[in-house]
């Protein structure tokens, strides 16, 4: 006769720590990493997760209360001691690429990333100079004649035509020049390791997607403490794990 809310149980639920649950799946060694904002009792953290993109599944967790340089690498190097090291994809962070490859990693950068950088570098060139619409759509028809880079098969065939657009460099607009000889060129493999290794995921979509499943922002704007934060992050995980290991072992008809 006894009736208790919803809201009582599941606060019964956060206020005790879920432990971390190490999986027995043999990961991969292809990961994407990201840190995700979320707001703690009104204070910024950051929650770094590492996922597995071949296997679908969240290697590691673990909210911060700063994004510098020594929680990346210690989280890096905790979630990947004694598992396959092969490839890790981000985001354009300065912070993320050094460490990344101390750490014996490949290094792909999320291409939804990289073009949503290359349009701002050009939108801010377009507004801080007086361009004819001539110039302008010069601009554009060079940007998708760079974005095309990415549409080839092969590491070779991006080279080549790469070095094409090198040769001819001068004939291009200034920005697009920025573009080419500042980040293109010294970093070519970071943005077409996809095309040396094809397990190597191009973007961080897959693990953006699971920010959205295992903290949506409606959960974000109610969390006050890590503990709550955390557990609820692992009952969403544990919750995703099972149903991949249903999906991967069910027989299809």
């Amino acid at each position: 006769g006894i009736s208790i809310s919803r809201q009582t149980i599941e606060n019964w639920i956060l206020g005790y720590e879920i432990p971390k649950k190490e999986t027995t799946n043999r990961y991969s060694g292809y990961y994407i990493f990201d840190v995700e904002w979320i707001k703690l009792n009104s204070v910024w953290n950051y929650r770094f997760t590492l996922f597995d993109s071949k296997q679908n599944i969240i290697v590691a967790d673990e909210i911060y209360s700063e994004e510098n340089c020594t929680n990346i690498q210690e989280f890096l190097e905790e979630s990947t001691r004694n598992k396959n090291k092969i490839a890790v994809t981000s985001d354009l962070d300065d912070k993320y690429k050094p460490i990344i490859e101390k750490l014996g990693f490949k290094h792909q950068w999320c291409l939804f990333h990289v073009f949503k950088n290359i349009n701002k570098k050009i939108k801010e060139y377009i507004r801080d100079n007086e361009l004819s619409d001539d110039e302008i759509d010069k601009i554009r028809q060079e940007k998708l004649e760079l974005f095309s880079l990415f549409d080839n098969k092969s590491f070779k065939k991006a080279r080549n035509n790469m070095n094409e657009i090198i040769n001819q460099i001068s004939d291009y607009s200034k920005v697009i020049q920025s573009i080419t000889m500042d980040l293109l060129i010294p970093y070519f493999k970071t943005f077409f390791a996809y095309l040396l290794d094809k397990n190597i995921e191009r973007t961080s979509n897959k693990l953006e997607n699971k920010f959205q499943i295992t903290f949506p922002k409606s959960i974000k704007r109610i969390m006050k403490i890590k503990k709550g934060a955390m557990s609820r992050i692992n009952i969403r995980k544990e919750i995703l794990n099972q149903k991949n290991v249903f999906d991967t072992q069910t027989p299809s008809f």
